[in-house]
């Protein structure tokens, strides 16, 4: 009497499928080409929410403008337009220049390519902290046109103040502008 082998060939399946899964984890993950934006930032809001830090908060729209004080702050949120501006993303791996020197990090946006993040600096500090970041952002299409410059400034590689300062526009309407800085308080 002869064994069954179809076990044995199941179980060779299956123990081959994990050991390949368990030597590819270097192609699921993404490779970081540039510098860790997203990763750090994130930390930092942690430490922030941690740290229950007030905000102070100024916004001018179109010429008003409205100053505020806020305890309970989202700061996922608040910062959606920096964490958007991480260049580690699939579809941006080979679309940036990039240019280094001691203290700083430069990332440009390659001729013919057509993403919205345009340029992002960022100035680090010895101990390889950010001390300023600035990014360029704009998009067009048919219905609106967006432009936007952001910075953060920062103290001991942790976020003190950021400002942006935006205008977009709908193909059929007068440009929209803003301006917004943010002050990180001890509560």
């Amino acid at each position: 009497m002869k064994a069954n082998p179809t076990p044995y060939v199941f179980s060779f399946l299956i123990l081959s499928c994990m050991l390949w899964a368990c030597g590819n984890d270097e192609i699921v993950q993404q490779k970081n080409n540039y510098y860790p934006w997203e990763s750090f930032l994130s930390k930092e809001i942690a430490y922030i929410t941690n740290g229950q830090h007030r905000l102070q908060k100024s916004v001018i729209l179109d010429g008003e403008k409205e100053d505020k004080v806020l305890t309970n702050v989202d700061w996922k949120k608040e910062w959606a337009l920096f964490l958007e501006a991480d260049l580690n993303k699939p579809a941006y791996q080979s679309a940036y220049d990039h240019f280094t020197e001691p203290g700083m990090i430069w990332y440009s946006l390659k001729p013919g390519e057509n993403l919205s993040v345009k340029k992002f600096v960022l100035h680090i500090d010895a101990e390889e902290r950010p001390t300023k970041v600035e990014i360029e952002v704009s998009q067009k299409n048919l219905l609106f046109e967006t432009h936007k410059k952001l910075f953060m400034n920062f103290a001991e590689g942790h976020v003190e103040t950021y400002y942006i300062e935006g205008s977009q526009q709908m193909t059929w309407t007068n440009p929209t502008e803003y301006k917004l800085m943010g002050v990180l308080l001890p509560k």
